[in-house]
């Protein structure tokens, strides 16, 4: 990390109050006094640091990693289609995809629009993500981009952009940051407690003990020198002294490990409304059914961040394309929603004696159907057998 990233850490740490004293007040205020100016240095710093969280960075991994595991591609008159693919040829379009997606913690996010002619058709050279800092949003609803020390209004086809819940008041859009917030920095305020703690209780304290009489006070000065300079596996000879202790803490450090633990399944909690799947395991509640249902809920989360992006291609991109090319077909991006039976009710429905296409299963399965020349490993059924000694005898599938 550079000196300059270091002195932000330490300046934005100083203005979150990480190391003083906290009150529950402090937890309650600070997500609005700090997430409601959404165009600031402070603000933009703060959302910059709590990027770097691990739990933070995986929890939004996952929220658009389960946007992109939706099929998705363009629909249309047929000709139409092929020249909106062919202007989006020479870009990595998936990965803009999830590039655009960073709307999600900072609120809102941008994007420059590169364009390149070849011949009399007019394709897209790049699409570069430019920070939320360098724009700006006035009153009336325009944006305007900076340029040296003043601000510009926004080129026509130049500027794409996303934004999470705007208003009137607020423009710059929501982050989904600010609903985990008070975790994440009770989390590091823990941390901060946890280094103390160990730094404290690294060498555990000593006290010398005399059942009889004092000892003098230059004496009892020494023998607490000498105590203080004792190390692991070290050994001494303290004159005067009937007894030495070590003090050692009650609970140890397991009760910050726990608290900072329960701070990341909240922080997961708040940004894709489940606690993810190690998480779930580390607390020993990882079951099928409730691992069913906080994947079902982080799919419907997906499905709404989905359908956003779907229709913001549409207005922008895709039409601009359309447009500057003259096109007189129709061309959309389309996320399939699925609106398909659970898998379960599938298979109950196979008991019960419906019918149900092969081909279907393996797709929905996502298993490859396998080829008559294939291996393949398929249920085996046999009685148990019953051990000597009683009980059920281990079965060997292998």
């Amino acid at each position: 990390m550079s000196q300059n990233t270091d002195s932000k850490v330490n300046s934005l740490a100083t203005k979150l109050k990480i190391g003083d004293l906290l009150f529950f007040q402090d937890f309650i205020e600070a997500p609005e006094k700090l997430f409601s100016k959404p165009d600031t240095e402070e603000y933009y710093d703060l959302i910059d640091y709590m990027l770097t969280d691990y739990e933070i960075e995986t929890a939004i991994e996952a929220r658009k990693s389960a946007v992109l595991s939706l099929p998705h591609g363009f629909e249309g008159d047929k000709t139409a289609v092929s020249l909106v693919e062919k202007a989006l040829e020479d870009i990595n379009f998936e990965q803009d995809l999830k590039s655009f997606l960073d709307f999600l913690p900072y609120g809102s996010y941008y994007f420059i629009v590169n364009w390149k002619q070849e011949g009399n058709y007019l394709k897209i050279e790049s699409i570069q993500p430019a920070h939320p800092r360098y724009f700006k949003w006035d009153k009336k609803g325009n944006l305007y981009y900076k340029s040296g020390n003043d601000y510009k209004k926004i080129p026509n086809y130049r500027i794409l952009y996303f934004r999470r819940n705007p208003t009137p008041e607020n423009p710059y859009g929501q982050s989904i940051l600010k609903a985990c917030f008070p975790m994440w920095k009770l989390k590091y305020e823990t941390i901060n407690q946890l280094f103390a703690y160990q730094d404290k209780f690294a060498n555990p304290p000593v006290a010398g003990i005399k059942k009889e009489g004092d000892l003098p006070e230059e004496k009892a000065q020494k023998v607490a020198e000498d105590l203080a300079q004792l190390q692991s596996g070290s050994s001494a000879f303290f004159q005067g002294l009937d007894d030495v202790k070590t003090i050692t803490p009650g609970t140890g450090s397991a009760e910050f490990w726990n608290t900072i633990r329960n701070c990341d399944l909240a922080i997961s909690k708040a940004i894709t409304k489940q606690t993810l799947t190690t998480n779930a395991s580390d607390t020993g509640k990882g079951t099928y059914a409730l691992g069913k249902v906080h994947q079902e809920t982080l799919e419907m989360i997906a499905i709404y961040d989905a359908l956003y992006l779907q229709r913001k291609l549409n207005i922008t991109l895709i039409k601009w394309i359309l447009e500057l090319n003259n096109i007189k077909g129709n061309c959309q991006f389309r996320f399939e929603i699925p609106d398909e039976a659970d898998l379960d009710d599938i298979f109950k429905a196979i008991d019960k004696g419906l019918a149900v296409p092969e081909d279907y299963l393996y797709q929905r399965l996502k298993i490859p159907k396998p080829k008559p020349s294939d291996k393949v490993i398929s249920s085996i059924k046999q009685p148990l057998l019953m051990s000597d000694t009683g009980g059920e005898e281990d079965l060997n599938f292998f």
